[in-house]
């Protein structure tokens, strides 16, 4: 009997508990380290996937843009967004410049994002065929898409300078190279 009782009271308090208990967020983590590293990981794994990206790679620069160049910017423009909303929901941003960075990153991807969007739209209108003065036309006519207007940051300019090449004679595999910037973000945190 007593174990019977004991199994009665213990399912009671199971049951109390898991229907009273308040669903708890997980903090968010603060540690600028971290959150520098993840920033830059988010842009690295974006210039790997464009120098990896056969699509690019192939892609000749005298041909009016595809759905396919269009499609490929968007599948590496969500990886990007995506990284970035991760961040953003489970680190406490708190550093000025890792701050400005994101808004800057991120903005820039949902303009780019955006625009992308229009241009697949209308190749999609047009049966994927049109001409480069075609092009140049759709431009010149829906100019709100230019990336002159697209939004960044003086920190989101500041990390694309520090990741580029400032040379005259350019490394194709730059971006996986040992010459590639790494870790350029940490200094922007106080904990170093």
């Amino acid at each position: 009997m007593k174990n019977l009782d004991f199994m009665k009271l213990a399912i009671f308090f199971l049951v109390f508990n898991t229907c009273t208990s308040e669903v708890s967020t997980p903090e968010k983590i603060s540690n600028c380290i971290m959150l520098a590293d993840n920033i830059e990981e988010v842009f690295d794994t974006i210039q790997i996937e464009a120098y990896e990206s056969e699509i690019y790679r192939t892609y000749s620069g005298i041909d009016a843009t595809k759905l396919d160049y269009v499609n490929e910017a968007l599948r590496i423009n969500k990886i990007g967004i995506d990284g970035l909303e991760k961040i953003i929901s489970i680190y406490e941003i708190n550093n000025d410049h890792l701050s400005g960075l994101i808004d800057g990153f991120y903005n820039n991807f949902l303009d780019s994002r955006e625009a992308n969007l229009a241009l697949e739209k209308h190749l999609i209108s047009v049966n994927n065929q049109w001409t480069i003065q075609e092009e140049v036309d759709w431009w010149e006519e829906n100019q709100q898409f230019s990336i002159k207007y697209w939004r960044d940051s003086e920190e989101y300019l500041q990390l694309m300078s520090e990741k580029s090449q400032n040379t005259l004679y350019p490394d194709p595999d730059f971006v996986v190279s040992d010459s590639y910037p790494k870790n350029v973000l940490r200094r922007h945190c106080d904990s170093l």
